[in-house]
């Protein structure tokens, strides 16, 4: 399978080195073909049957019950879902084996909603800036899951790809509005999108007359992330050329050249190879260009 431009084909095994390389860069991937579609029926019938007139039930309501897996727990569809042998094979390709689940969520949006979110970093933020002592290569991963056609008018997560690079707390990204080259996750049902812990994303406003869902879970790694996906090739010809194309990809403010070099290491390190001066050919004086 050749890169892609974030959506990636159905998913049996390991991550390839071609899509870690495209997470590398934008910070996601988005899979559409992973999910059975009866299974995917299932869960819209029991999202259903979490909101009323009111909004969101409170069992449902993650952050304000002493139960921080509500719906998962009532859902045997979504459980099913986050245990096929496609999904599990992307978490282990990015977090490693044995990874934690921290938290779940519903985002649900009711009918002609017209507030946005602000755009925000999960957990308020890199967790580097609040832990110095952690691993700087450290990353949890949250999974996105749309359950039903979600077009642009639904309100679709808003996401920045390449924001992951970025140290920020998330209230240095609420004073921002429309931001070049973000993207809205709209698409058809059954999609589920892996992403950093750091992008920044926020839900977009409803104009529909149904309820717009999504269901977010965030892992956490409890070892080391290296070499965690299919290996192969991570120094060829091909993935260099890919690496030096996209040296300019998600440049906001004219900063890709530091960030050209953060990228650099973070894939030597993912690859197992940081103990050398630069495999990947990424390079940091000047051939990165």
């Amino acid at each position: 399978m050749g890169l892609t431009e974030g959506t990636v084909e159905a998913q049996t095994a390991l991550l390839s080195v071609q899509q870690m390389a495209q997470f590398v860069i934008d910070g996601y991937l988005e899979f559409d073909d992973l999910i059975p579609d009866g299974l995917v029926e299932a869960v819209v019938s029991d999202l259903q049957e979490t909101v009323d007139v009111s909004g969101l039930k409170n069992q449902f309501r993650w952050n304000q019950t002493d139960n921080p897996h509500g719906f998962y727990e009532f859902s045997e569809a979504v459980r099913n879902v986050h245990m096929l042998p496609g999904v599990k094979a992307v978490l282990q390709s990015l977090l490693g084996p044995g990874y934690l689940f921290d938290h779940s969520a519903i985002h649900a949006t009711a009918p002609h909603h017209r507030k946005a979110q602000n755009w925000h970093v999960d957990a308020g933020g890199r967790r580097q800036l609040k832990y110095p002592n952690a691993n700087p290569y450290t990353f949890d991963v949250l999974t996105a899951f749309f359950p039903h056609d979600t077009p642009d008018d639904m309100g679709p997560t808003l996401i920045l790809p390449g924001s992951h690079i970025r140290e920020v707390l998330g209230s240095d990204t609420a004073r921002y509005k429309n931001i070049r080259g973000q993207k809205r996750l709209s698409g058809k049902a059954g999609r589920i999108i892996f992403f950093h812990e750091a992008l920044w994303h926020c839900a977009q406003p409803n104009r529909t007359d149904a309820w717009r869902f999504m269901f977010k879970i965030r892992f956490c790694p409890r070892v080391p992330q290296q070499q965690q996906f299919d290996t192969e090739g991570w120094d060829s010809e091909e993935i260099r050329r890919f690496l030096r194309k996209n040296a300019r990809t998600h440049s906001l403010t004219g900063e890709w050249s530091a960030v050209t070099q953060i990228r650099a290491s973070w894939w030597r390190y993912l690859c197992g190879a940081e103990e050398l001066s630069d495999p990947s050919g990424t390079g940091t004086h000047g051939d990165a260009v």
